[in-house]
């Protein structure tokens, strides 16, 4: 009988050291965990955050790890569905572009942080080998599974590298570790009819992953078990979840030498990642314009592939009028009005849903269906002033890939723009603090400095 692969992926996590991860990886973790930490803080003042955190900190129990922004500490499975459900509240957190779209970063991060604190000391190489195999193991299962079938990827899948950065912050061995897996496939779950009805369940389900990956670990360190046949089973993942939809060979393939994790983008804008291209280019056309006055736009037009229209242009008016943000982080023409008319697309403006400006151009904008196949996200925007001049251009590889990495700078002033955004006022002192922390995080001697800082 051919062995299971969570029987390779749990030994591969637990024999894998600090000093057995490339220099390479070690840098990517710093900036997904650097990215992810910043989207925490940003979304901890979004909608339906206070209604999360009133029901926890009405039920309370044991102080063990702390809810970022909140001044509060809670069971270490409870404190890890806030804070990444805060991280994921925003949609401007890391993606996997090829891997059907999934974030990997946020239920692995608040996983880590939750065991990290319930821990209290853990240090930064320790707490950087964790997250970068929670990564690769939730990048691996994404890659294997090839077939969109509505899944919520970040909360079904993401669920198993939660579950392995708390198992290893917790010093499992292999067989604990296939344990802590099988129990996390009890609890993989999430749908994405929460983004078509625009819901706030699609943040609460990245909490469930990151809550449900400590509650795996801890359960499996005292020796209760779960499935072991977990992915290639009768009943397994690939089967249950992925059938006649799935690639095996992609969950081991090149394991130990390549780590999924080093091919996650970073998000410039707060909205879902294949609108990106989008809104690129919309930023391209403004560049290319000038200083033009939204209302001297007498005409724009996307044009984009039948899928992508479908999805944009016959799908109600919420995709021009959003009428709360969940909705405006997937409609693509009030993106790029917003983009066009403010020449930049950050938090703020993603929730400025009665920007009269915005709106009235938004309700202009053209679709129109390209003859041929195109790559995913692909379009071409033009636009055209009420003096004539037009301005055209195409986008399809967005800012953010791996290709087309934003900076160290761009990253940093991400960061500061989620902290100006948190519920609560953030000394830049502390910012900055955090920051130079978090850029040297394999020196840190105690991480819990990141969570003690923003309690």
């Amino acid at each position: 009988m051919v062995q299971d692969p969570a029987f390779a992926l749990a030994a591969h996590v637990t024999r894998t050291g600090f000093e057995d991860l490339p220099a390479a990886t070690v840098a990517a973790t710093k900036r997904d965990i650097l990215d992810t930490f910043g989207c925490i803080l940003g979304g901890s003042g979004a909608p339906g955050i206070d209604a999360l955190y009133d029901m926890e900190d009405h039920w309370g129990g044991r102080e063990e790890s702390v809810v970022l922004c909140r001044g509060r500490r809670l069971p270490a499975p409870r404190a890890a569905l806030l804070n990444a459900s805060m991280g994921h509240a925003l949609d401007f957190d890391d993606t996997h572009d090829t891997a059907g779209s999934i974030h990997p970063g946020i239920s692995v991060l608040a996983a880590g942080l939750a065991v990290a604190d319930l821990l209290g000391a853990v240090d930064g190489k320790r707490f950087i080998r964790a997250i970068a195999l929670g990564l690769d193991v939730s990048c691996r299962i994404a890659l294997a599974s090839t077939v969109d079938r509505g899944w919520h990827r970040t909360a079904c899948i993401g669920v198993f590298g939660a579950a392995v950065t708390s198992a290893l912050l917790l010093g499992l061995n292999a067989e604990q570790m296939r344990h802590a897996l099988g129990i996390a496939y009890s609890h993989a779950a999430g749908n994405r009819q929460c983004i078509l009805d625009g819901a706030l369940t699609k943040r609460l389900q990245a909490g469930q992953a990151a809550s449900a990956g400590v509650f795996s670990a801890v359960l499996a360190r005292k020796d209760f078990t779960g499935a072991h046949n977990i992915f290639a089973g009768r009943y397994g993942f690939l089967e249950l979840y992925q059938p006649n939809g799935a690639d095996p060979a992609l969950l081991l393939r090149d394991l130990g030498q390549a780590f999924r994790g080093d091919g996650l983008s970073f998000k410039p804008w707060p909205c879902g990642r294949p609108l990106h291209a989008g809104i690129d280019a919309a930023l391209a056309v403004r560049a290319q314009m000038g200083e033009t006055d939204a209302g001297q736009i007498a005409e724009v037009t996307m044009t984009m592939d039948a899928a992508g229209h479908a999805d944009q242009f016959e799908s109600g008016p919420t995709k021009r009028r959003p009428t709360q943000v969940v909705e405006a982080q997937f409609a693509l023409p009030f993106l790029v009005a917003t983009a066009l008319v403010h020449g930049k697309v950050g938090i703020g403006e993603v929730a400025g849903l009665g920007d009269a400006a915005t709106l009235a151009l938004s309700d202009r904008i053209k679709g129109e269906i390209v003859a041929g196949s195109r790559p995913r996200g692909w379009l071409t925007l033009t636009v055209r002033l009420a003096n004539g001049q037009t301005v055209s251009v195409e986008a399809s590889d967005p800012i953010g890939s791996p290709e087309k990495p934003l900076s160290a700078a761009l990253l940093r002033a991400k960061f500061q723009d989620n902290a100006a955004n948190a519920v609560r006022p953030i000394a830049a002192a502390d910012v900055a603090m955090v920051l130079n922390t978090l850029e040297k995080l394999e020196d840190a001697a105690n991480v819990g400095v990141l969570t003690r800082t923003f309690a």
